[in-house]
């Protein structure tokens, strides 16, 4: 009797070969796709037990896992022990001057949410609250008063109606050392008049009158600012009387940097 050859039979070089080639193909396919961390890890941990293979992890890294310790910046990628320990020492306590600009910004915020209390307190005195509208935003406040208030319709004198309201703003406003720009805004209603050839000279006269009438104050000119915008800012539709209502108005900016620009 013949004897059989010593070794493994010869299939087994064939099923290996097969074996290793799908999961070369699978590990192409799946690294060509969204990473799934759970069924990644699910998938890892099956292919190590079809293969008998058993991976111990070394240092900081293990391959069978896939958290944060093993992950860069959202990629996946691996990082060697001396990586890892880098990135933890590129976590550095802010700076003196980070921390100053951190608190510099806190000081404002708080100092805008301050002073928008005091704005509104000061309107309630005035009992036109259904008239003004006071925002605070990450750089400065704003104040919308309708523009009924202040002005009879395509004129731009300033109704006495606004002089208890002005007032108290003046009060806030020289407690502080804000900068104040005054908006003029009209609807789209077209206006040609000898005084007004448009609404870009009626809404600039109205911001005007305003800003004079605050001069009288003796708030330092250099505080102040004026602008016309007409109908390019609307905060409510064209087409109706009470949209058209809405948008003739007048809008105090106020913030603790100049409105001129530096250009060098």
């Amino acid at each position: 009797m013949a004897k059989k050859p010593a070794g493994l039979p010869g299939w087994i070089a064939t099923f290996a070969d097969l074996a290793t080639n799908l999961l070369v193909f699978f590990v192409l396919m799946l690294s060509m796709a969204n990473v799934d961390i759970q069924a990644f890890r699910e998938m890892l941990g099956s292919v190590r037990d079809a293969f008998g293979v058993k991976i111990e992890g070394h240092g900081l890294y293990d391959p069978t896992r896939m958290d944060d310790a093993n992950l860069g910046e959202g990629q996946g990628e691996y990082l060697a022990p001396e990586e890892q320990a880098g990135d933890e020492q590129k976590e550095e306590e802010p700076t003196d001057t980070e921390m100053a600009e951190v608190k510099a910004q806190e000081k404002e915020k708080k100092l805008r949410e301050e002073t928008a209390k005091d704005i509104q307190e000061a309107i309630a005195q005035t009992k036109l609250q259904n008239m003004v509208e006071v925002q605070v935003g990450s750089q400065g406040i704003r104040i919308r008063v309708k523009g009924g208030l202040m002005f009879a319709p395509g004129s731009g004198e300033l109704l006495p109606e606004a002089f208890p309201l002005l007032d108290n703003l003046v009060m806030v406003l020289q407690k502080q050392e804000y900068y104040m720009m005054v908006e003029g805004h009209s609807d789209s209603t077209p206006i040609a008049t000898a005084q007004f050839p448009s609404n870009w000279e009626l809404s600039g006269f109205r911001a005007s009158a305003v800003l004079r009438y605050l001069l009288t104050w003796g708030i330092d000119p250099r505080r102040l600012t004026s602008v016309g915008l007409a109908d390019n800012y609307p905060i409510a539709p064209n087409e109706n009387t009470d949209g058209r209502a809405l948008n003739r108005r007048v809008e105090f900016i106020l913030t603790n940097k100049p409105f001129r620009p530096k250009i060098d």
